[in-house]
């Protein structure tokens, strides 16, 4: 018997065939495009199935088994990203992506009604154009659109919508929305009533786990499946990933992707007065307090194509070795996405003559670590939780560098782990139709499935307290700079 996890992404989707042990026998990705438009960013929900079709059938057939075989299959999704669907299922519109930022005028009009922190330390997000504001954006620029709009999915419940046809969602994706109550666990019935919008057109809400229906006969025959196999509900991306990670009370996890997510575990509900930590939903007894570096694998990369154009990142990461710790006084601030000003705010600085690539690459490396380095001292400074974590567990593209993977273990004074797959979001959404099968009890029973890490480094101790007096310059450095 297997396991099948979809993993829905911004510019691809890959799925994977497990089995009950956890080994990957089979996979599957393919890539589609962001469409820009003079409203803003948007994607082709049917591209988001039709690949997730050719990827699972792709999966299938390198795993070489019989997908009726397949006891559940569950989805890890971008998250925010929505669309419009009719009462047949079909999309109104293409979906608007988390990149968009179409809803302005929305957002000011609830910065109005509004105290920021008010809203966040309800829903865990600050006044931002996120699902709901977009929402009302659509409810008064198309409002033909609105009107026949039967609900509104975001990638996670389009997709298990197109495999069972329910139409749910989950805690941690309600959590993008800035209309679901994370203490409550609910819809806020007062901002859809202030702003007019129909609370019936958002999904039914579900934890990661829950069964939500089986395959469709027609989506059965199509990829080989069975009408018995299981339809499960799934996590929004950074959590699944997290969860794939292993992500547990003594584990927080780090995603070195695109951006960075560090991630831990609450056993309550946590409200930070400084809005440096959100506080998300999880499951049914516990939250995920989540913060990000913004720019932090798209950073490295950004350096390479403009600065390192013909050198490879293994070749970045050999000169990275070669420059001491601290980069020889070389401070590179990652912040590289404009802002309200319209300017963006990423800095190298104390540069001089004797400044080598080694220098500048190791900048590159030593300023993100920072940058986690900060976040997770916010989640020390809000949890007591996050206070007794003992490992850092590291997912994502960016933990195929050893240099960086040592470098972050040094700047935290905490030992990295990587585990055993990087393809944690698969892993993570399998768990969760593994859950949904009856296969594992929770979390904490899939360790076995999660498996042994690959790596793991430990703070080199002279290198940490080094790190200790660099990171305590670069922190002042940004105060006096304004970043």
């Amino acid at each position: 018997m297997y396991l099948l996890g979809v993993d829905l992404g911004t510019t691809g989707c890959k799925s994977m065939v497990f089995d009950l042990e956890g080994n990957i026998l089979g996979s599957y990705y393919i890539e589609y495009e962001l469409i820009f438009t003079p409203e803003g960013v948007e994607q082709d929900a049917n591209a988001w199935w039709n690949n997730t079709k050719t990827a699972v059938k792709g999966a299938l057939e390198e795993a070489g088994i019989d997908g009726e075989k397949v006891l559940s299959v569950s989805v890890s999704s971008q998250g925010i990203a929505f669309v419009p669907v009719d009462k047949e299922g079909n999309t109104l519109m293409n979906a608007i992506s988390w990149y968009d930022a179409r809803a302005v005028d929305e957002v000011a009009r609830i910065k109005e009604d509004y105290d920021n922190f008010e809203i966040f330390s309800r829903t865990g997000r600050q006044i931002t154009p996120v699902v709901f504001p977009k929402v009302m954006w659509l409810k008064k620029n198309r409002p033909e659109i609105y009107e026949k709009a039967s609900t509104f999915l975001m990638g996670l419940d389009f997709l298990l919508y197109r495999f069972s046809g329910n139409t749910t969602t989950d805690y941690t994706m309600a959590s993008g929305t800035l209309c679901y109550d994370t203490a409550k666990r609910e819809w806020i019935p007062e901002l859809f009533e202030r702003y007019g919008i129909d609370m019936d057109r958002f999904p039914q809400i579900h934890c990661f786990g829950d069964v939500v229906g089986t395959v469709l006969p027609e989506v059965a025959e199509e990829l080989g499946l069975s009408t018995k196999t299981k339809v499960v509900m799934g996590l929004q991306d950074q959590k699944a990933g997290a969860s794939g990670a292993g992500i547990n009370e003594e584990i927080m996890t780090i995603s070195l992707g695109t951006a960075s997510a560090i991630s831990s575990i609450a056993k309550r509900h946590v409200t930070d007065d400084n809005m440096a930590v959100a506080c998300h939903g999880f499951d049914r007894n516990r939250w995920m307090l989540e913060n990000n570096v913004g720019t932090a694998g798209s950073a490295l990369k950004w350096v390479r194509d403009t600065l390192f154009s013909q050198k490879s990142y293994r070749e970045m990461d050999a000169l990275a070795e070669k420059a001491p710790v601290g980069s020889n006084g070389v401070i590179f601030h990652p912040f590289l996405v404009r802002g309200e000003s319209g300017h963006g705010k990423g800095t190298f600085a104390r540069i001089a003559l004797d400044a080598t690539q080694g220098d500048i690459i190791r900048s590159v490396l030593e300023g993100i670590a920072y940058e986690i380095k900060i976040c997770i001292d916010a989640h020390k400074r809000v949890s007591d939780i996050a206070r007794k974590a003992k490992e850092l567990h590291v997912f994502g593209g960016g933990a195929v560098s050893s240099l960086w993977c040592q470098i972050i273990a040094d700047i935290a004074n905490m030992p990295v782990v990587i585990p055993r797959t990087y393809e944690t979001g698969n892993l993570g959404a399998a768990l969760c139709a593994g859950i949904g099968a009856g296969v594992f009890k929770n979390l904490d029973d899939a360790k076995a499935f999660v498996g042994k890490p690959q790596k793991e480094y430990l703070p080199n101790k002279e290198n940490s307290k080094a790190y200790k007096e660099k990171f305590e310059e670069y922190t002042e450095w940004k105060r006096n700079s304004n970043h």
